[in-house]
């Protein structure tokens, strides 16, 4: 599709523009449009694709693939139904030429344990005074519907890292599991290099809670006393109106979802406080459809539930984690476009563009490359940091302390055990009033640095962080910034204004150049009143709005026809505040004077 001239004209603004200054030292009126800028011009330089042979993969498809989403992600693009269905490769955001994995020694130099180590262990907490833990609760709960490489390569030997003199990890070395390889290839990938497939969709479809094949699907659906799929188009909780245990998992205790791994208090609570919207979904809709059989109430309460998650992220996180007018602007442009919320509501779309009415409802398009979450997407979500190592659950009704877990505690089947002793709506409460962590160097947790996994299995995440970008080919963080058309620092004193950090990345790294994607985005000063770096900003410019613009459950069926008029009006009369309302009630007090519900609730 050819870009129209307004937008080319942004581009060759937001290219002007650069050379001068970074879109956030603009006055607002000249950041906008470059922001604009920079999304026209990655639209066209930053999309690869990686799928050369798609007729290895096998969409599921549906007998009405039309108004409702496939188990499978297959069918979104009904032109072509292998589109970021799950078993679709990892595209990529810089030209693939560039994107061949280091290998030895290069791979392990400087050693990522070491990094990790140096540079990234948290030495006493930094919090972030104006978010919440909800922040880094929800963003696992997002990452989990977007992608998975799925678990490491058992059938090959793993990495080997050399412990560093002084290490308290057990000897003889660190071992880390490779990448899951990608296995199904063509003669047209000869030469080319490595790629990996997710194994969830990749669409933004809440496949954390509905599963990426029929065979979760139906488990999330089941009820345990009968064995079947519930006829009421519901998903199952318990008496309580927690999660199910998972009764195929190999961790006791262990509550059922779409993606349970990684299981930690905060996607749990997230993962229940969305099987509960779901459920009301299903009841407002079975008013206006009485004789509906479950199936049709289950797949239309899908649609809407993934559609209120995806406007919640755009209109709500998104903006608590971008707090300046440019942040905040931009992403509810993105849903609402320039024109904003309330001309939408009373008169509808201006035309079919997204730029003055948002995306949703504007025409599909891919752009330069099939729809595809991408590698570099991966490594810039990379932020362990905002997790706290310690956790102090309190009641709500007076702050007072009832349990302190440190985070090994509320993960996997301890996620269980703490609701034993703190009730749901006391859980969420603690967590909407403590703090996250900054994206920072010296702060990344230590209860992930060694994490236990099972027997006598531990792993460091932050190793693992500095390894896997390395070994999927995703550029280093001077390398990273120059394929995203960014200024690139020159020296440790120009990443960085910290004089202790300039000396510490000198003893670790031989040149700014050496500096791994993750330490550099930890180091390099982030936009005024932004939670995370500039450089993980630009591939979200790209990203975030392309979620929404290849999707056409988004853009040319988000429509009250396919959605139902009801549904359609739950999406645009919905935000998290209006769900913890109505399944919550209780802690309302608390949040009902904050401007933002990721902020901290008052006490």
């Amino acid at each position: 599709m050819a870009i129209p001239l307004r937008e080319r004209l942004l581009g060759r603004f937001a290219r002007l523009t650069n050379q001068f200054r970074v879109w956030y030292q603009l006055p607002f009126l000249l950041a906008m449009p470059t922001l604009l800028g920079h999304r026209v011009n990655m639209r066209e330089h930053n999309l690869s694709d990686t799928e050369r042979d798609p007729a290895l993969l096998k969409p599921l498809g549906g007998a009405s693939p039309r108004d409702q989403r496939t188990a499978d992600g297959s069918y979104n693009d009904l032109g072509c139904p292998w589109m970021g269905m799950g078993g679709a490769r990892f595209g990529r955001n810089v030209p693939v030429a560039d994107t061949f994995g280091e290998q030895p020694p290069d791979l392990y130099e400087p050693n990522p344990r070491r990094v990790s180590r140096d540079l990234l262990a948290r030495r006493a907490f930094v919090p972030v005074p104006h978010l919440s833990v909800l922040i880094p609760a929800w963003l696992q709960f997002m990452v989990h519907d977007w992608l998975s490489h799925g678990g490491g390569d058992t059938a090959q030997p793993p990495h080997r890292l050399p412990l560093p003199p002084g290490d308290d990890w057990p000897p003889p070395d660190m071992t880390i599991l490779r990448t899951l390889p990608d296995d199904r290839h063509s003669p047209a990938d000869l030469g080319q290099p490595a790629t990996y497939r997710n194994t969830e969709t990749h669409w933004w479809d809440g496949s954390q809670i509905y599963g990426s094949d029929l065979e979760i699907q139906r488990a999330v659906r089941t009820d345990p006393a009968t064995g079947q799929v519930r006829p009421d188009g519901k998903l199952h909780l318990d008496e309580r109106g927690h999660l199910p245990v998972d009764a195929t998992s190999d961790v006791p205790n262990q509550e059922l979802a779409g993606v349970n791994g990684n299981w930690w208090i905060g996607l749990s609570v997230m993962h229940t406080l969305f099987a509960r919207e779901h459920n009301a979904i299903v009841d407002r809709l079975r008013i206006d459809h009485p004789t509906a059989d479950g199936e049709w109430l289950f797949q239309k309460a899908r649609l809407v539930n993934a559609a209120l998650i995806a406007k919640i992220h755009t209109v709500e996180w998104t903006p608590a984690m971008l707090n300046s007018p440019e942040g905040r602007f931009a992403m509810r442009g993105n849903f609402w476009g320039m024109l904003g919320e309330e001309y939408a509501r009373a008169y509808g779309r201006l035309g079919s563009g997204e730029v003055l009415s948002g995306i949703p409802g504007s025409p599909t398009d891919h752009h330069t490359a099939p729809y595809a979450m991408t590698e570099e997407f991966t490594a810039v979500y990379r932020m362990h940091s905002l997790l706290p190592d310690e956790f102090s659950f309190r009641r709500h009704r007076d702050g007072t302390e009832i349990v302190r877990r440190d985070f090994r505690e509320v993960t996997g089947g301890g996620v269980r055990e703490l609701y034993a002793k703190v009730p749901y709506e006391d859980v969420l409460y603690s967590l909407a009033t403590s703090r996250p962590g900054a994206l920072v160097l010296h702060n990344y947790p230590q209860g992930l640095r060694r994490l236990h996994k099972k027997d006598d299995i531990f792993v460091d995440i932050a190793s693992t962080d500095v390894l896997r970008d390395r070994e999927r080919g995703v550029p280093r963080y001077c390398a990273f910034r120059r394929r995203l058309g960014m200024r690139v620092p020159k020296s440790f004193a120009e990443l960085t204004s910290n004089p202790d950090w300039r000396r510490e990345l000198a003893a670790v790294y031989k040149s700014v150049d050496d500096v791994d994607l993750l330490v550099g985005m930890h180091c390099e000063e982030a936009p005024p009143g932004f939670g995370f770096s500039d450089t993980a900003f630009r591939i979200f410019i790209l990203m975030a709005s392309r979620r929404l613009k290849s999707d056409r459950f988004f853009t040319a069926d988000f429509t009250p026809e396919t959605y139902t008029p009801t549904g359609f009006a739950w999406i645009a009369d919905n935000s998290l505040r209006s769900v913890l309302e109505r399944h919550v009630p209780q802690l309302r007090p608390h949040f009902a004077n904050v401007r933002n519900v990721y902020f901290p609730w008052e006490t």
